[in-house]
C-alpha cells in the first residue's frame, strides 16, 4: 500500500497533518488502547493533539487505511471507520482526568489542593510578574477566575496602562471550554506549582552567583528570572546575600556560621574591611579564637585577591546553606537593594 498526502476518496481537499494523522490513529485504536498511549505523552504533546482535533475534518475509512499505510502497519479490510474531532477531545479530557486521579493516589489518596484558591493564595511578588509577562488576554482570564478580592488587589498595584488594558479585557470575558481550561491550568501549574524538590540546590547554586555581582546586575537578573519562573526568582532573591552583609545577621546566626570556618580563613576574609565589620564579626568568636584572629590582623594581613575572593566566598556559601535549610531567613535582614550612598 503506497502512503500518499493527499489522501483518495477524502470528504475535503487539503492534506492531514501528523498530529491529526496521529488522533485518527488513536481513534481506530479505540477507548482503551488509545488511552494507554495518551498516558504515556506530556502535556505538550496532548495539547498538540487537541489543537490539532479542532481544525481536523471528519475521517474516512479509506483516509485511515492510507495512514495506516504511511506508518507501515495493516488494518484488517472492510473495517467500517469514521472518525470525528469530537470523539479526539473526549478521549484527551477522560485521559487527562485520569491521570490527575493516578496522581492524587499516589499522594496517599489526598487530593490536590483546588487550583485556583491555591493561585490565589501566591505572594504578589510571585503572582503580579507572571501576570504582566503574559500574554493580556490570558492575564485577564487568570484575574477573572482569581475571583473579584484577589483581583482588586493585583490590579491596585499595576501600573496605570496595565490596570486600563486589564480591566478592559476582563468586561470582554467569555465563557471558556473546559478544555482551554484545562490547558491553562496545566500551563500554569508546571510554571508555579512544580515541585520543590532538587530546587534548593539549584536556587542556593544562583544566589550564591548572584551575591558575587553589582546589586544593578543582581537586580537585573532577577527581574529576567521573574519573568519564566517566579516562584524561583522570589526565593532567590531572598536568599541574595553578600559578604558585607555579615555584620547584619543576628548574633546567634553568625556565631553558628563563625564556628565552622577555620580561623585563618576568618582573618583572610577580614582584610580591609572597616574596624566596626571587624570587631562584630570577631566578637561571635570564642576567647582562643578572638585573640589569635586579633593577633593576625595587628602583624597586618595582604592576601591576594584570589585568595580574598575565595574565603569571603567560602562564608557566604556557609549563609546561604543556612538559608536553604530554612534555618536563617534573609528577608527581613537584607535586600538585593544599593546601600545608601
Amino acid at each position: 500500500m503506497t502512503a500518499k498526502f493527499a489522501l483518495p476518496g477524502a470528504r475535503h481537499s487539503r492534506s492531514l497533518t501528523g498530529a491529526e494523522k496521529v488522533g485518527i490513529l488513536l481513534l481506530a485504536l479505540g477507548q482503551e488502547r488509545a488511552s494507554e498511549l495518551l498516558k504515556k505523552m506530556d502535556s505538550e504533546e496532548l495539547n498538540i493533539i487537541m489543537r490539532s482535533a479542532d481544525m481536523m475534518p471528519n475521517a474516512s475509512a479509506a483516509e485511515l487505511e492510507s495512514i495506516i499505510g504511511e506508518f507501515e502497519g495493516r488494518l484488517e479490510a472492510g473495517v467500517q471507520f469514521v472518525g470525528k474531532s469530537d470523539d479526539i477531545k473526549q478521549i484527551v479530557a477522560q485521559v487527562i482526568t485520569e491521570n490527575r486521579s493516578a496522581a492524587d493516589a499516589a499522594r496517599g489518596g489526598v487530593p490536590q489542593q483546588e487550583f485556583w484558591p491555591r493561585l490565589s493564595d501566591l505572594e504578589n511578588d510571585v503572582l503580579l510578574p507572571y501576570l504582566t509577562k503574559q500574554h493580556p488576554q490570558i492575564a485577564a482570564f487568570i484575574l477573572y477566575r482569581l475571583g473579584s478580592e484577589r483581583t482588586a488587589s493585583l490590579l491596585k498595584i499595576c501600573d496605570a496602562p496595565t490596570r486600563n488594558e486589564l480591566v478592559g479585557r476582563l468586561l470582554g470575558i467569555k465563557d471558556v471550554s473546559s478544555l482551554v481550561v484545562e490547558t491553562i491550568e496545566t500551563a500554569i501549574s508546571n510554571e508555579l506549582f512544580e515541585s520543590d524538590e532538587g530546587a534548593s540546590t539549584q536556587r542556593t547554586a544562583m544566589a550564591s552567583i548572584l551575591s558575587n555581582f553589582e546589586y544593578s546586575q543582581t537586580n537585573e537578573v532577577l527581574d529576567h528570572i521573574a519573568g519564566f519562573r517566579p516562584k524561583d526568582a522570589a526565593a532567590i532573591k531572598k536568599m541574595i546575600f553578600k559578604f558585607t552583609d555579615l555584620d547584619k545577621l543576628p548574633p546567634k546566626a553568625l556565631t553558628a556560621i563563625m564556628d565552622g570556618v577555620p580561623v585563618e580563613r576568618i582573618v583572610v576574609s577580614l582584610a580591609g574591611m572597616q574596624n566596626v565589620f571587624v570587631s562584630t564579626v570577631l566578637a561571635t568568636l570564642s576567647p582562643r579564637a578572638r585573640r589569635m584572629a586579633e593577633a593576625e590582623l595587628r602583624n597586618g594581613v595582604n592576601p591576594s585577591p584570589a585568595d580574598l575572593a575565595t574565603s569571603r566566598r567560602a562564608i557566604v556559601e556557609a549563609v546561604l546553606k543556612l538559608v536553604a535549610d530554612g534555618t536563617l531567613d534573609l528577608s527581613t535582614i537584607v535586600s538585593p537593594e544599593p546601600p545608601p550612598v
